[in-house]
């Protein structure tokens, strides 16, 4: 397809979507449930709790999007990547660095993208109000999703844990005394099966529960042609289960537990090497042309990686809550939370048909939070929420390397890194309403980090590569450490912010917020200092004014902002050469010196006639480093970094969908969906390596559905466009550059019942 005849297929697209198509920042949470086709009237109401409280959306004075749970039903979502077209100014990939999804998630240029469970997530995914520490397993699959808020901008105040760039918050639906339930079967191209459901009822007066499951199986997207078969199979399975016991009217106790399984074969990384790479100099492993894969094609890979569903990842998370009624409108919550996962992969990241750097890579991640609230909401004239939070977790990794470009001998090199992480808390922010219509928002909070790091290398053996059973030599490792490093960190964090209401319904505002992210250690050092030396906190200063308003009697909802974010030592991970040391190389986080960040979003939402509803976002975000003086090449010599582009940081982000819905008889309706969402052109490497960066990107998704009292037919197609943009990038300097392309074009067929 020519570049005029893609055009001119995504406009097309593009006036489709807009006339029939879904919309993507919703409510959260509706008043009176899922309108009806017939219904006439305005938008419904938008309620949000991500305050810890249920208000209106129109009244937080802060961006926020939101999905709810009727959105969520009439969506395909497979996980949180999904979530991303509901907001601008969001990028959402999984980084293939890993079994079970590895997220990168980004909101206005802040994000992570890091494998190693050594680096603090600077945007939170919070679970049922526990924050998930890690980037692996972060990909939560959409499985009773009741709702999607989406926060951007420091969130300290609020949430137990840090936030630098903003939370994604998800909440999974109460169990219900009456018996209600229901369950989805889905089949789609590649051979791609998912059952799914999720049942409740109560077991007496005060007790109801409620089960869950969902079995996912898929053939994968990428063709493994030196295999000759498929690549990227995978199997997943999840159960869980809930209680709530309400033993007085002023006290209920939520208990849930969910154990996941995925099996796959390890993620399908595709080499994309310049002519002056080693891998290409000395091993013939090209790219055919800039940009392209050595395979010559961005879905099919040319690994001798194994392919045996060899990869694992097991995930057990206990919650416990109780929330106790404390009468004039407050209420004190305690939260617990117990998250383990443990995964092993062999990966081939060389992504070529010899074995040039393969790892094995066992990790498990323990973690522990406590979190104690106490919460005013009603109508009075100030509202708050105060917050106490323990956190505590380790990971350790025992990760092995094979190593076929160091030499005339293959070597193995094996490591081994234990992490702790314990971390305390107060929050809190309040409101109060000075004069009529005008209110105050304070908010603080102070962070007390102590992290530890202990890394020891054994012994590296040299094998004859036409006999690797017995070893031809021996050499000792690089990091020999007797007792584990340690660091401490803390901060103050505030917040102010100012809300006028103009009428009842429109508002502006303005704030200040601070963010933070403790430092840490380097997860996967080759050097002494690396291992010892720990990089620095960042911090951030965002500044905001927006507003939000309804007219049209309600039938239109429009919200903006406007923003200015001040980096501050803000941490980068990259690639650097390591002489002497087993590979040559290291992964090393640093502190860029400072960064400018700034734009505006903008959030529509119509209905403009009874049955059709449009919507539509706009962000633009303009991110540039400042004052950026490093030795990014590692020739010893620090230079002016600043002309570097910030990593998924697009200027510009849209979406534009609707949905057109009638009832076709007395019991039936049915209804149309679409969207496009676009991705503006962005880097995806430290180093903004030209073969790995992404132009614009129109992702067109459409669904046709039609019901029957309880029972739903859908065609759906997802990515009709075909983008083939890379999801991650890493270069290792010199030597290769690896890379996985986003998800096909797909379609399915789907069918739901409800009780």
């Amino acid at each position: 397809m020519t570049m005029i005849d893609r055009v001119k297929s995504v406009r097309l697209l593009a006036t489709a979507a807009m006339i029939v198509c879904p919309a993507s920042a919703a409510s959260a949470q509706e008043a009176g449930g899922e309108p009806s086709a017939a219904s006439s009237g305005g938008l419904e109401e938008i309620v949000v709790t991500a305050r810890k409280r249920e208000e209106s959306m129109q009244d937080v004075p802060a961006s926020i999007s939101a999905l709810s749970a009727s959105e969520l039903d009439r969506r395909f979502d497979s996980d949180v990547r999904d979530f991303a077209d509901s907001s601008p100014n969001i990028v959402i990939d999984d980084t293939q660095q890993g079994p079970g999804g590895v997220a990168a998630v980004y909101i206005r240029g802040i994000g992570v993208a890091d494998v190693e469970k050594s680096v603090d997530p600077a945007v939170g995914v919070v679970f049922d109000d526990v924050y998930i520490g890690q980037s692996s397993g972060s990909l939560l699959k959409a499985i009773d999703i009741d709702r999607v808020e989406v926060l951007r901008g420091p969130q300290g105040t609020l949430f137990g844990r840090n936030a630098t760039g903003g939370v994604i918050n998800l909440a999974r639906s109460r169990p219900t005394y009456d018996l209600t339930g229901k369950a989805r079967i889905t089949y789609g191209r590649f051979d791609s099966w998912k059952v799914e459901g999720v049942a409740s009822t109560g077991l007496s007066d005060n007790v109801a529960v409620k089960v869950g499951g969902a079995y996912e199986k898929s053939d994968g997207y990428i063709f493994n042609s030196f295999q000759d078969q498929n690549g990227q199979r995978s199997e997943f399975y999840a159960v869980s289960g809930a209680l709530l016991f309400e033993p007085t009217d002023k006290l209920d106790i939520q208990l849930s537990y969910d154990h996941q399984k995925t099996k796959q074969d390890p993620p399908q990384l595709l080499a994309v090497n310049r002519p002056t790479d080693l891998f290409c100099v000395a091993y013939s492993q090209c790219s055919p042309a800039p940009g392209v894969p050595t395979s010559g094609d961005r879905y099919v890979s040319v690994s001798d990686g194994r392919l045996e569903k060899n990869a694992t990842f097991k995930l057990d998370m206990a919650i416990a809550k109780a929330s106790y009624d404390l009468g004039s409108d407050m209420q004190v919550d305690y939260i617990f939370g117990w998250l383990k996962t443990d995964e092993a992969i062999n990966q081939d990241f060389d992504a070529g048909p010899q074995t040039l750097y393969h790892t094995d890579r066992p990790a498990r991640w323990r973690q522990t939070t406590n979190e104690l609230r106490l919460t005013k909401g009603g109508s009075g004239p100030l509202s708050f929420v105060l917050g106490a939070y323990l956190w505590d977790s380790a990971y350790t990794i025992n990760l092995k390397n094979y190593i076929g470009f160091a030499g005339p001998a293959l070597l193995t090199s094996a490591q081994d890194v234990r992490q702790t992480n314990k971390s305390w808390a107060i929050y809190g922010e309040a409101d109060y309403e000075i004069v009529d219509r005008l209110t105050l928002t304070v908010g603080a909070r102070y962070t007390k980090d102590k992290k530890s790091s202990i890394v020891n290398d054994l012994p590296i053996f040299f094998y004859d590569t036409t006999v690797e059973e017995n070893p031809v030599g021996t050499a000792p490792g690089a990091i020999f450490m007797a007792d584990p490093v340690r660091a401490s960190w803390s901060k103050f964090t505030p917040r102010v912010s100012l809300r006028y209401e103009i009428t009842d319904q429109a508002m502006i505002y303005a704030l200040w917020s601070r963010g933070y992210r403790g430092g840490g250690f380097n997860g996967r050092p080759s050097t002494i200092g690396a291992a010892t030396i720990p990089y620095d906190p960042e911090t951030l200063d965002n500044y905001e004014a927006g507003f939000k308003t309804e007219f049209a009697n309600g039938r239109v909802r429009l919200n903006g902002a406007a923003f200015l974010m001040k980096y501050n030592d803000m941490q980068q991970d990259l690639d650097v050469p390591a002489p002497g040391t087993s590979t040559g190389r290291e992964n090393r986080t640093i502190n860029a010196a400072s960064a400018e960040l700034k734009g505006f979003e903008l959030d529509l939402t119509a209905r403009p006639v009874d049955g059709f509803t449009l919507n539509g976002n706009i962000g633009y975000l303009d991110a540039k480093y400042k004052d950026f003086m490093g030795d990014i090449y590692s020739t010893g010599t620090p230079i002016d970094a600043s002309f570097l582009k910030i990593r998924r940081a697009p200027k510009w982000t849209w979406s534009v969908g609707g949905t057109y819905e009638a009832d076709i008889g007395s019991n039936a309706s049915a209804w149309i969906s679409g969207d496009v969402h676009y991705i503006g052109p962005h880097e995806i490497t430290f180093l903004n390596n030209p073969n790995l960066r992404n132009g614009g990107q129109y992702l067109v998704d459409a669904s046709i559905n039609v019901r029957f009292d309880r029972t739903t037919i859908s065609l759906f197609g997802k990515n009709l466009a075909d983008e083939k943009g890379w999801t991650i990038g890493y270069d290792v300097q010199g030597v290769w550059s690896y890379a996985a392309p986003r998800p096909r074009r797909t379609w399915g067929v789907a069918v739901t019942q409800t009780f």
